[in-house]
C-alpha cells in the first residue's frame, strides 16, 4: 500500500510538471510566432537622403488599399526592426490589416550616413523623404500613409504634421515636448529607484542643468566637457555633438501649427517621460486642431506600451535575462492590453476617412 502511495504521488508530481512544461511550451511557441513575418508580403525599398542611400522594408498584409504607417524611431543605433523588439509589434499591426514600413537609421544596418550628425529637422527631413519614396509606388498610391513614431521621435513628428507634408495621421508613443525636461524627469525616476531622498535628487536635477548650460550651450566644446568628469561613464565626441545639436528641442511651436490628425498615447509607469504632464501637454497644444485628435494614457504600461509588470525598465540593457525571454514568450501578450487595439482602430478609422480623397 505504501508503495502505491508513493507512485502515485510521483506520478502526481511527473504529470504536475509534464503539464506546466507543456504550458510553457505552448506558451513560448505562441510567442514566438509574432516574431514571424514571412506569411505577409516583404518587399525590400530603399531611398536616398542628402547623397546616401537608406534601406528599409515593407511588409503588406492582404487586401487592396491597406493603410501605410511608416516606422519613425527613438534614440540609438536602432535597424528596421530594432534589434527584433519591432517584430510582435508589427506582426500585430499586419494581422490588422495595416502595412508597416521600416528602415534602418543612417549608419546602422544596410544604410549609409551616420544617424548622430542629424538634428530632430534632418530627422523629419529623411522621414519625409521615406514618405515620398513610398508613395511613389503604385500599390499604395491609393492607401491612406501615416507615421507611427517612438520616444525621440516627439520631435520628429511635429515637424511632419505641418499642412504642406505627405502624411495623413500621426501616432506617437511616448513622446516629450521637452528634452531638458524630459531628461530631469528621466534623472528623478533612476534616482528614485536608487533611493536617492528627494531632496539631493532635486539638487542633483539643478546641478545638472546647470552643467548643461555650461557644457552644451554657446561656446562650449569636446574636450572642456571630458575635463569636467562630470560623467564616470563620458560621451563619445560623436554622442557629445548629437546631444549639443538637439538637446534644446521643444515640440511646442510646430505643435502650434500642426494640422494633420494626431494620436499620442503614453504608458502611465513610464520611467523615461513623465506621461500625465506630457499627455496634457499634447491635449492642450492639439485638442482643437483636428476632431480626430486623441490623448491617451495607458494604465499598467511602460514607457513602449509593454506590461508594467514585467518590463519597466528605463534602458533595454537593464532588463534581466527572464524579462528577455519572457518578451519572447508572450509575442504581441507582452504589450499591455488594449494598447494596440487604441493604435490600430484609430489608424483604421483616419484610413476611412482618406480612402475617398485616394480613390
Amino acid at each position: 500500500m505504501r508503495f502505491a502511495r508513493r507512485r502515485l504521488f510521483l506520478w502526481s508530481i511527473v504529470s504536475l510538471v509534464g503539464g506546466a512544461l507543456l504550458f510553457f511550451g505552448f506558451l513560448f511557441l505562441s510567442g514566438l510566432g509574432d516574431f514571424d513575418l514571412s506569411g505577409y508580403e516583404t518587399q525590400p525599398i530603399s531611398f536616398e537622403y542628402d547623397g546616401f542611400n537608406v534601406s528599409g522594408t515593407l511588409h503588406r498584409p492582404e487586401g487592396k488599399d491597406p493603410p501605410v504607417v511608416l516606422i519613425v524611431h527613438g534614440d540609438g543605433p536602432q535597424d528596421r526592426y530594432s534589434g527584433g523588439g519591432y517584430l510582435p509589434l508589427i506582426r500585430v499591426l499586419l494581422d490588422n490589416g495595416i502595412a508597416v514600413y521600416s528602415w534602418d537609421k543612417p549608419g546602422v544596418g544596410a544604410s549609409q550616413g551616420d544617424w548622430l550628425d542629424f538634428s530632430m529637422q534632418d530627422r523629419a527631413d529623411l522621414a519625409e523623404a521615406a514618405l515620398e519614396r513610398l508613395t511613389s509606388l503604385l500599390e499604395i498610391q491609393n492607401s491612406a500613409v501615416g507615421f507611427l513614431g517612438f520616444s525621440q521621435a516627439g520631435w520628429v513628428l511635429p515637424h511632419l504634421a505641418q499642412a504642406k507634408g505627405r502624411a495623413d495621421f500621426l501616432v506617437l508613443v511616448g513622446g516629450a515636448i521637452d528634452w531638458q525636461r524630459q531628461g530631469q524627469y528621466y534623472t528623478r525616476k533612476r534616482l528614485e529607484a536608487e533611493g536617492i531622498s528627494s531632496a539631493n535628487i532635486d539638487a542633483e536635477i539643478r546641478k545638472q542643468s546647470a552643467h548643461n548650460q555650461t557644457l552644451l550651450g554657446e561656446g562650449a566644446d569636446y574636450t572642456a566637457y571630458r575635463q569636467s568628469k562630470i560623467s564616470p561613464s563620458p560621451m563619445s565626441e560623436q554622442r557629445y555633438q548629437f546631444v549639443r545639436k538637439n538637446w534644446r528641442s521643444n515640440a511646442t511651436v510646430p505643435l502650434k501649427t500642426a494640422t494633420k490628425p494626431f494620436l499620442t498615447v503614453h504608458g502611465s509607469e513610464d520611467l523615461n517621460v513623465d506621461p500625465n504632464f506630457n499627455s496634457a501637454q499634447y491635449r492642450a497644444l492639439l485638442e482643437h486642431t483636428h476632431p480626430a485628435n486623441r490623448f491617451e494614457v495607458v494604465a499598467g504600461a511602460t514607457h513602449g506600451l509593454l506590461r508594467a509588470s514585467v518590463f519597466n525598465y528605463q534602458r533595454p540593457d537593464q532588463m534581466p535575462v527572464w524579462a528577455e525571454f519572457a518578451f519572447i514568450a508572450l509575442g504581441r501578450e507582452a504589450y499591455t492590453p488594449c494598447a494596440m487595439d487604441t493604435i490600430f482602430t484609430w489608424i483604421h478609422q483616419r484610413a476611412q476617412e482618406t480612402k475617398p480623397e485616394r480613390q
